[in-house]
């Protein structure tokens, strides 16, 4: 019985670490999902403030949805940090208005925006990196 209690603890422990690589204070991990959710799935490490171009990957022009900074929604809404991504329809993370969408909550559905299959390029901003 200990030895179950004490895997449950080294468990939670493990799975803590996996979330605490999802988000530091230079990086954010962002999964895109294409098509149906999780039929297509790509995992980015973004870096603060950098523009990351999808152009070569296998999932650009397929992004329906996205999860900023972990894997499901429950993780996303638990984080407590400044991270924000901006998603472009260009490879250069340029461009007005128009061709951007603010993520600031961490979900996003894309295509309820109008921005199924728009997305070729992301930048993340945390406005605390301290």
């Amino acid at each position: 019985m200990k030895a179950g209690i004490a895997t449950l603890g080294l468990l939670a422990g493990l799975l803590d670490g996996v979330q605490a690589q999802y988000v530091a204070t230079d990086h954010i991990r962002v999964f895109l999902f294409g098509q149906t959710s999780y039929f297509s799935e790509v995992a980015v490490d973004v870096r603060n403030n950098t523009c990351l171009s999808l152009d070569n990957n296998l999932i650009d022009g397929k992004v329906q949805s996205v999860l900023v900074g972990g894997h499901n929604i429950w993780d996303v809404y638990q984080r407590n940090d400044e991270w924000y991504c901006i998603l472009y329809d260009n490879f250069d993370c340029t461009g007005s208005e128009a061709s951007m969408i603010t993520v600031a909550g961490g979900t996003n559905n894309l295509a309820t925006a109008g921005w199924g299959n728009r997305v070729h390029g992301l930048r993340c901003i945390n406005d605390d990196p301290a």
